[in-house]
């Protein structure tokens, strides 16, 4: 599977934007209906002829959309599967960047576009992360404080390879990270301030933030608000965590790619389950709406 790996992504890559145009939503449903009808009136001449070729044509497509959503479905999987276990056919790195093996296919921009259509929603030709960008030319590594090429390399297939499992409901340490990372409202709103802002901040930064947007709860526990707030943040930044969702710089914090995708899917993931209400959260709490907006966005 390695040795073909970059081949086999780009060929599902292509039967999925393939099938994505077959299925794609169009009138012919409607029109086929309204043919349907003025043919039952009867209707004859070489109008009746057009109409019941037209007719016929339709169907063929609506049948063969039918079968293309099934097998898009099919195709989804696969590439989720293989994701899960990416392996590009890469060459040596040089100044910052992985080539593609030259005797192997590039891994093409529609299989970047189909991954990130299947992931978020959204099609990109590329996947950016903080410290690498992955593209159809190769992977190109920022170096961050002393990691090595290596390093951000094996972290940036990683969470690919992570999102793809949890997409697929597989065991995944964004699941487990998440699950640890509700349990403490206030280190999700710290690393939610984290991402959004996208610097390195100080304490005093994100509690300026938590004051001026949860202003009434804060005003109702004085007393231990930023408390809570300063042990959330440590949560965030202690060992324990299989991938650091902050690292920490002397007195400032900056959420990780990892950090930022924890959050992502698991923000996404609370708002799909309706903002459930986490057991050790009191209802009659004036902070509840507060709280429950992170969970909701």
């Amino acid at each position: 599977m390695v040795e073909k790996f970059n081949e086999r992504a780009n060929a599902l890559a292509r039967e999925y934007w393939r099938l994505k145009e077959i299925t794609a939503e169009g009138a012919s449903e409607n029109r086929l209906e309204e043919i349907e009808k003025l043919l039952a009136t009867g209707i004859g001449g070489k109008l009746r002829d057009k109409l019941e070729a037209e007719a016929k044509r339709l169907r063929k497509e609506e049948d063969e959309r039918s079968s293309a959503v099934m097998k898009l479905t099919e195709v989804e999987r696969e590439i989720l599967e293989l994701t899960a276990e990416l392996a590009p056919n890469l060459d040596l790195f040089e100044d910052g960047f992985f080539p593609y093996d030259s005797e192997h296919e590039p891994l093409s921009e529609d299989y970047f576009s189909a991954l990130t259509d299947i992931l978020f929603g959204i099609p990109s030709s590329s996947i950016q992360f903080r410290v690498a960008t992955l593209s159809e030319e190769g992977i190109k590594v920022d170096l961050v404080d002393e990691r090595s090429s290596l390093e951000v390399l094996r972290y940036v297939i990683m969470m690919i390879q992570e999102t793809a499992k949890q997409k697929l409901g597989m065991v995944n340490s964004i699941d487990k990270c998440c699950e640890r990372l509700r349990q403490n409202e206030y280190a999700f709103f710290a690393l939610e301030t984290l991402v959004k802002e996208r610097k390195r901040m100080g304490i005093e930064d994100i509690k300026e933030i938590a004051h001026r947007e949860d202003k009434e709860y804060k005003e109702l526990v004085k007393d231990v608000y930023d408390k809570e707030l300063v042990n959330g943040i440590a949560y965030l930044a202690s060992d324990g965590w299989e991938y650091k969702l902050v690292e920490r710089y002397e007195d400032d914090y900056e959420a990780t790619d990892f950090g930022e995708l924890v959050w992502r899917i698991c923000n996404a993931r609370a708002s799909e389950e309706g903002g459930k209400r986490r057991a050790n959260i009191s209802n009659s709490s004036p902070k509840l709406r507060k709280v429950l907006k992170i969970f909701k966005k």
